[in-house]
């Protein structure tokens, strides 16, 4: 079955340039100039991939993004950022938001569908999952409902943060390098921004509340969970 994404963003010769290339590499694509209207579509159908503009009318790209992490139904939904906000500050805040990735405006197309096929690759990894339970102290992982617990309260997190999480359940007392888990997790053909492996690492220890420091960091090496 084709993936389906949604391309928001209030540039039509942009948005037809996303079209036209995500539809030769087999995608359907629905486009819109607002975070309103493709709200408003969700009715009809949630899309597989989300790629979304910052700097919009009406609600921000940021504020959409945090509206679906807010929501049961919609919260699991890739996110990709696409927006001319360069700063580093703004590519952090984007991932914290939820975001799944952060790609700059202007950007090549071929590294675009690059990171296209890493997110739907990742994504893949929940149906290769087992239906086990993971359980390490406190922290209960369901890969089969896709869900964390700590001290048995549900906890949102997103994607990344959960095969974050799941690797190192997995494989307690193994060091992962930031390039072991960008292949592990994101896929190995995605282009990383700095820093983006140590904001998903810093935003999961905050949801392990007191179970933080169960994720260890090995300096100059990486990170694991204490053996």
């Amino acid at each position: 079955m084709k993936k389906n994404i949604f391309v928001i963003d209030d540039e039509a010769d942009l948005q037809e340039i996303l079209k036209v290339n995500l539809i030769k590499e087999g995608y359907t694509v629905k486009v819109f100039s607002s975070a309103e209207e493709a709200l408003e579509s969700f009715s009809g159908g949630l899309p597989d991939l989300i790629i979304l503009d910052i700097m919009m009318q009406g609600m921000s790209g940021y504020d959409f993004c945090k509206k679906l992490r807010s929501e049961q139904e919609y919260k699991f939904i890739p996110v990709i950022f696409l927006s001319a906000k360069s700063e580093e500050f703004d590519k952090v805040l984007g991932l914290e938001l939820g975001g799944d990735d952060y790609v700059t405006k202007p950007f090549g197309i071929k590294e675009l569908l690059s990171r296209v096929k890493a997110i739907f690759r990742r994504t893949e990894i929940r149906e290769q999952l087992s239906c086990d339970v993971l359980k390490y102290e406190g922290i209960e992982l369901d890969a089969n409902k896709y869900q964390l617990k700590i001290d048995g309260k549900a906890i949102k997190v997103t994607k990344t943060e959960f095969n974050l999480l799941y690797l190192f359940l997995k494989n307690p007392g193994k060091v992962f390098t930031r390039d072991n888990i960008i292949n592990s997790v994101k896929g190995d053909d995605i282009y990383v921004i700095d820093r983006t492996i140590d904001v998903h690492i810093m935003n999961l220890r905050k949801k392990l509340g007191k179970y933080k420091d169960l994720i260890s960091t090995f300096s100059g090496v990486g990170y694991g969970l204490k053996a």
